[in-house]
């Protein structure tokens, strides 16, 4: 293999990360079909199939000679514990395949086809028994041996799986661009995502391009499938590099638009694209997974994540993106469909714990410096009401809108209305008074606040921003924003906020909060926004990318969500340990 060819080693780096089960084995036959082999039968686990893990039939396109490709599927290197021993090994499947498979199995259709032998796996043959391998081949000089590691299924795949006829040559350069530049922790993929539009046929303003729209559902399948493919490859070569937060990132991404290209023609409900998209969805939960093991042993030490950053509004805002991850990653095991991953769901309290963890040791992360870090702290607080924890969410907010109240007063370190670290910078070093008015036009953190102040029964943290708003800074705006009904079609695409939805403002904050209460509830009464019932998501089991959504497009949650919370949050309520959220 080209060392000096990073799609390849990014490849070879890829299969070397595969299980054998359901990963692996799930590639080669895509792979086998993309180079003119028809796979007989799915590989499936726990089926005596006599040495075989599964057959292939095609024309050798070396020779041009028909033969049937009988594959042995293992993972890792191949070594002298993986070749004899038990059943399960090499020499074992092998000598079953030629006992019993070919004597009695080959279907009648394919007697006069070459057989040939093929191990595949992800690792190397090693040093000590190629000799072994070796024997075989001349021991039964009517067959034909072939060993498939994991550098020559790189090459095959870069071949025929990312070959010029399935992505053409801007596909493939920028596919080698976006691996060589994946190491870059500000890179945010432009060129995979442009491959990524340009497969899906999707137009850059989210909508079917000319080509989308001429796309049939197995076409689009197909384009899906190689999206993931690419995705999967700079994912892998982004963690190889300890880039864990841009590897989950790009799954994120892919996840997302592969979603919404999905929504966009309403094909969620096929049988064949629900496992396509579903594909993409474990695979986010394995970057999710790497990227929680990766940060979990700094979360639990006090002020363990602060060596990532030079000072300290990097520090809040490393921090508060830091919750906004852990809570997206809680919310993708809270709120999965019951029956759906339920190892996965099984980790939410898990997920909850780290990141209330992590907000104990890290106080700065009650101390928000951009506003559109709300979204951030509407999950987290989403995420512990799921999970029961409400005291720690009435802590939390109570906390957070205590320090909000003083750095508004004190017209200093307070968030700036954008999501500009620039700004921030220039808020603190400068500070102009023009430039601190325009910064304080509006507000997502104080309307937010103070909502969730009242529903958690938290009135003294209220009633404290409500007064002070009234009288030391009510020249400060306050907004929230709501999506209207047809907010699927851009959510999972870009920024829903910008240009739909309708704005909330100025945000009044009453001087009690049983009015706001009762206001909160005649919102919910008049039934304006049942925002989950619109959801295409939550209609397929997989709630969660709504919320990963919200994060990874910085689209705020919308406000009706954690309205409908307080349906079901009260001070009584707040008390106990068992969750708020009906099961979905």
């Amino acid at each position: 293999m080209n060392a000096g060819n990073p799609m390849r080693l990014a490849l070879s780096h890829y299969l070397r990360t595969l299980r054998e089960r359901d990963e692996f084995d799930r590639l080669l036959p895509e792979l086998l079909t993309q180079m003119g082999y028809v796979p007989l039968v799915k590989p499936k686990a726990g089926v005596r199939q006599f040495g075989v893990d599964f057959p292939a039939a095609g024309r050798s396109p070396v020779d041009g000679v028909d033969e049937l490709l009988l594959f042995v599927i293992k993972q890792g290197d191949i070594g002298r514990r993986t070749w004899t021993g038990d059943p399960n090994t090499v020499r074992e499947s092998i000598d079953e395949i030629i006992d019993v498979w070919l004597a009695s199995h080959v279907p009648s259709e394919y007697k006069d086809h070459r057989k040939v032998i093929v191990l595949a796996t992800t690792g190397d043959l090693g040093q000590e028994v190629q000799p072994n391998w070796a024997g075989f081949a001349a021991r039964y000089p009517q067959l034909r041996f072939e060993f498939w590691g994991a550098d020559k299924v790189s090459d095959l795949v870069e071949a025929h799986l990312l070959n010029e006829h399935l992505f053409d040559g801007q596909d493939r350069a920028d596919l080698r661009k976006a691996l060589v530049m994946s190491v870059d922790s500000d890179y945010r993929f432009e060129h995979l995502c442009r491959l990524m539009l340009r497969q899906l046929g999707v137009a850059p303003d989210g909508q079917l391009s000319e080509v989308g729209a001429q796309q049939t559902a197995p076409t689009l399948i197909k384009a899906l499938r190689r999206v993931h493919l690419a995705a999967l490859v700079c994912s892998h070569w982004a963690d190889s590099e300890g880039e864990r937060r841009q590897a989950l990132w790009v799954m994120e991404r892919t996840l997302l638009w592969c979603f919404h290209r999905v929504v966009l023609q309403s094909l969620q409900q096929r049988q064949d694209v629900d496992e396509v998209i579903r594909e993409i969805w474990r695979s986010y939960l394995q970057a999710a997974s790497r990227y929680y093991d990766a940060v979990v042993a700094h979360i639990h030490v006090k002020d363990g994540l602060s060596g990532y950053t030079r000072e300290g509004a990097e520090y809040s805002v490393m921090l508060l993106e830091q919750v906004g991850l852990l809570a997206s990653i809680g919310l993708s095991a809270a709120l999965v469909e019951s029956g759906q991953d339920d190892a996965w769901r099984a980790r939410s309290n898990e997920f909850a714990t780290a990141l209330a963890a992590m907000i104990r040791n890290h106080e700065a992360a009650a101390s928000p410096r951009l506003d559109a870090q709300v979204i951030d702290i509407c999950l987290a607080l989403v995420l512990f009401i799921q999970a029961g924890r409400h005291d720690l969410a009435r802590w939390w907010s109570a906390e957070i809108s205590g320090r909000l109240n003083l750095v508004f007063m004190l017209d200093r370190m307070f968030p700036v209305g954008t999501d500009s670290f620039d700004d921030l910078i220039e808020l603190d070093v400068h500070g102009t008074d023009e430039f601190k008015g325009l910064m304080r036009r509006h507000s997502w953190l104080l309307a937010t606040m103070a909502s969730w102040c009242v529903m958690l029964g938290q009135d003294d943290a209220y009633q404290n921003l409500a007064e002070n708003h009234a009288k030391e800074y009510p020249d400060l705006g306050s907004q929230l924003w709501h999506p209207t009904a047809d907010w699927a079609a851009t959510w999972y695409f870009g920024p829903a906020h910008q240009g739909s939805g309708s704005t909330e403002a100025p945000y009044a904050l009453p001087t009690s909060a049983r009015s706001l209460r009762d206001r909160i509830a005649q919102f919910n009464a008049t039934g304006r926004l049942r925002w989950e019932e619109n959801s295409p998501a939550l209609a397929m089991g997989l709630w969660p990318l709504d919320f990963i959504a919200c994060r990874h497009f910085r689209t705020p949650v919308p406000a009706s969500m954690w309205y409908y919370l307080n349906s079901y949050v009260s001070r009584d309520e707040a008390e106990s340990t068992g969750p708020a959220v009906p099961p979905l």
